[in-house]
């Protein structure tokens, strides 16, 4: 009986990786299920977990609850998106809850099967770029015309997930790989990391990229004494970045588009996403100078991002329709002034701090990849950037399992 639940508690496991790539009604719905699942089988083999995890996990969820007191204080014509905001990231701090009520065995459980995020986020990158090839093969005319944008609008249609994250998974799923996988066969540990890098380049999302460039110095740093044991490995990293540099269009034409800083803004402003990037860091900035003490509240921020971009849509004569300042900490820091950049810093901070207390790379990787896309991405602002934030870092957060290092 004990081996049934053991099999059916590594099948939830399983469903919770996942979940992240369901579409998005259905995600929910077995993230929560699978998830309330663990709090039974806690409760079901008396295992114990101490008070003092919930008020954590209040802690690191607390921004949370400047959404629910912002709803009165909203004016009228705002209310309602404020309202739908609360709805929409209850998970912030529900799934902290949650995960404070896990004891550290079923937590183990889970950890065993991080491996499954990884054979799941390779899967859909599969599916994509098989389907992407043979949709523009057999095309008449073939890949003429077809660019590194046009790779990425298909990319996030087929599989409704943007770039930027499943870039994100690509990047934490090496990190498992490097540190969760002591017990992989090492030939399909090779296979998984190599084909990890070739789904990434083509997607080439700058911040995930940055994070990984640091996780691999860090491993470096790590295994300095055995570095010359990895040469190949090394060098099998840089020959796939010359190949696909050489041989992907999208690779070097993204890595073009990046190196393009010192053209005109107004002529490249909605074709250069780095001129792009430009007006929304100069739209934020003067949002946060306005607003950095008590913030415009979140219903507001949205109406007054699209009273800014109407008027430098007329500027720039096309359609310029970034609604959301592309910032994690700009978000918080506008939406809410100093109370929100303070309660979100601390929940940043105190998972910096379990991480590093516990030695865990892993957790450091996780967090090295959200805290560097939270420059350049409103990570929470969507269910996917959520939902990832909120279960890995509390998953990490709650687990007492020794971290292991991988060989």
């Amino acid at each position: 009986m004990a081996a049934d639940r053991g099999t059916i508690d590594k099948y939830a496991a399983r469903l919770l990786m996942l979940s992240f790539f369901l579409p998005m009604q259905v995600q929910v719905v077995a993230l929560f299920l699978s998830s309330a699942y663990f709090i039974f089988r806690t409760f079901e083999d008396n295992e114990k977990t101490p008070v003092r995890n919930y008020g954590l996990a209040l802690m690191i969820g607390s921004l949370y609850l400047l959404y629910l007191v912002g709803i009165p204080f909203t004016p009228s014509n705002y209310r309602h998106v404020t309202q739908t905001l609360c709805e929409y990231k209850l998970s912030y701090l529900l799934l902290p809850i949650v995960y404070a009520a896990i004891s550290s065995e079923k937590i183990k459980v889970i950890i065993k099967e991080l491996k499954w995020f990884v054979y799941c986020s390779l899967g859909i990158c599969l599916i994509a770029n098989g389907w992407f090839i043979m949709k523009f093969a057999f095309a008449p005319e073939g890949f003429h015309g077809v660019n590194h944008v046009t790779y990425r609008i298909f990319f996030e249609d087929l599989t409704g997930i943007h770039p930027t994250y499943i870039s994100m998974y690509l990047v934490f799923g090496i990190g498992v790989l490097l540190m969760r996988s002591i017990e992989m066969n090492r030939t399909l540990k090779y296979i998984l990391f190599y084909s990890s890098l070739a789904f990434l380049l083509p997607l080439l999302a700058k911040s995930p990229l940055i994070a990984l460039v640091l996780m691999f110095l860090h491993m470096a740093w790590l295994r300095r004494k055995r570095l010359g044991q990895y040469k190949w490995i090394f060098f099998g990293v840089v020959a796939m970045m010359v190949l696909s540099y050489l041989f992907v269009p999208f690779v070097s034409q993204r890595v073009n588009e990046m190196a393009g800083i010192g053209t005109s803004l107004k002529e490249n402003v909605t074709d250069n996403s780095i001129h792009e990037r430009k007006m929304i860091l100069a739209v934020d900035l003067g949002m946060v100078k306005r607003y950095w003490v008590t913030g415009c509240g979140p219903g507001r921020l949205l109406y007054l991002l699209k009273q800014k971009y109407f008027f430098y849509s007329l500027y720039y004569g096309r359609d310029v329709n970034s609604f959301d300042p592309h910032n994690e900490y700009f978000y918080q820091w506008i939406s809410f002034g100093l109370a929100g950049i303070g309660l979100f810093l601390l929940a940043l901070g105190m998972h910096i701090f379990r991480a590093i207390r516990n030695r865990d790379n892993l957790y450091i990787y996780l967090l090295l990849v959200l805290g560097i896309t939270f420059f350049t991405e409103s990570v929470l602002a969507t269910q996917h950037g959520l939902l990832f934030y909120a279960f890995f870092s509390s998953l990490l957060f709650f687990c007492k399992q020794k971290a292991e290092q991988t060989e």
